[in-house]
C-alpha cells in the first residue's frame, strides 16, 4: 500500500515511470485501497503537478519582469508584523542537530567573541541568544515592529543590547564604522535585489575596516521554492564587489565530521565577506 509519504515520492518522481507502469501501479493501488482512496491519490497527483508548474512559471516571470513578488518592502513588513512567533522561528530549523552544527561550524567559525555584533532580521531571536553571549555590544535591526518587541521582552535586561526597527533596507541608529561582525540568517532570502543593494551600502557605512559579515541568502531568485526573493548569488556577489568588499567564502553546505548539512531547503547559500 502507498501512504502519504509514498504518494509524495510518486509525484516527485512522476517522470521516472512510463505510461504502462503508471497504469499498472494505479490498478494495483485501486485493488488494495479502494475507489475513494485511489481517487484522492489521483487528484493529489494531478493537482500537485498543476501547482508545481504554476509556481515555476510565476517565479520565472518574476525574474524576467523584475517583479517584487511577495518580497517587497510593504509585503515583508505586513507578513512579519503579523506572523505567529510562538515557535520562535524554530519552524525553519531542519533539526536540533542541524542548528547545533550550524552554530558550531558556521557562526562560531566566523563570528568571534568581543566587539560590536550586528544582527539583521533577528525575528524572534532564534540566533540572538548565541550572539549576545559573544558580543561586548549588540544591535539587532528588523523591519517588523512585532519582532523587535518580542526580542526586547525576551532579552530584557541584557546589558549592551539594542533592538531597533528599520525600514527594510537600512540600518537606522547604527553608527558609522562601529560594527565588528555582521550576522543575518533567514532574512535576505526574503529581501529583493533592490533593497539588498541599499543594505550593502549600509554594510559599508557601519562596518569597520576588517569587519566580517555572514549573510544567508537565496541562490537562484526563488526558482527552487520557499517564496524566496529575486536575489541571486551572482547579483549579491556583484553588489558586494562593487561596494569594495572581499568575498571570504561562499557555500551551500558544510561538513561536520563526515556529515554534510545544507544551508537551507531551497538551494540557499551563505556568503562571508570582509570590509
Amino acid at each position: 500500500m502507498i501512504g502519504s509519504a509514498g504518494g509524495k515520492d510518486l509525484v516527485a518522481n512522476r517522470n521516472r515511470l512510463g505510461p504502462k507502469q503508471r497504469a499498472k501501479l494505479l490498478w494495483n493501488v485501486f485493488r488494495e485501497n479502494g475507489f475513494i482512496w485511489t481517487s484522492l491519490l489521483v487528484f493529489y497527483y494531478f493537482s500537485s503537478a498543476i501547482s508545481e508548474t504554476t509556481f515555476d512559471r510565476l517565479q520565472k516571470r518574476k525574474l524576467e519582469k523584475n517583479l517584487p513578488g511577495t518580497s517587497s518592502l510593504k509585503a515583508n513588513k505586513e507578513i512579519w508584523d503579523n506572523w505567529n512567533w510562538e515557535a520562535g522561528g524554530e519552524e525553519w530549523t531542519l533539526s536540533p542537530e542541524w542548528k547545533e552544527s550550524l552554530i558550531r561550524n558556521v557562526l562560531h567559525r566566523y563570528i568571534h567573541p568581543g566587539g560590536h555584533i550586528l544582527e539583521i532580521g533577528p525575528g524572534a531571536g532564534r540566533w540572538t541568544s548565541v550572539l549576545l553571549e559573544m558580543a561586548d555590544t549588540f544591535t539587532a535591526v528588523d523591519v517588523s515592529e512585532s519582532c523587535v518587541q518580542v526580542c526586547r521582552q525576551k532579552f530584557a535586561g541584557r546589558p549592551g543590547a539594542r533592538f531597533l526597527v528599520g525600514n527594510g533596507n537600512d540600518l537606522p541608529g547604527v553608527a558609522d564604522a562601529s560594527v565588528d561582525f555582521l550576522w543575518s540568517f533567514d532574512a535576505f532570502v526574503h529581501i529583493n535585489t533592490t533593497e539588498t543593494a541599499r543594505y550593502v551600502q549600509e554594510f559599508r557605512r557601519v562596518m569597520r575596516p576588517g569587519a566580517l559579515g555572514v549573510v544567508h541568502h537565496g541562490k537562484n531568485g526563488g526558482l527552487a521554492g520557499g517564496w524566496r526573493s529575486n536575489l541571486t548569488s551572482e547579483e549579491f556577489r556583484k553588489l558586494l564587489n562593487e561596494a569594495g568588499f572581499t568575498i571570504v567564502d561562499e557555500f551551500e553546505t558544510w561538513n561536520d565530521n563526515g556529515k554534510e548539512y545544507p544551508v537551507g531547503l531551497y538551494h540557499d547559500e551563505i556568503t562571508v565577506f570582509r570590509r
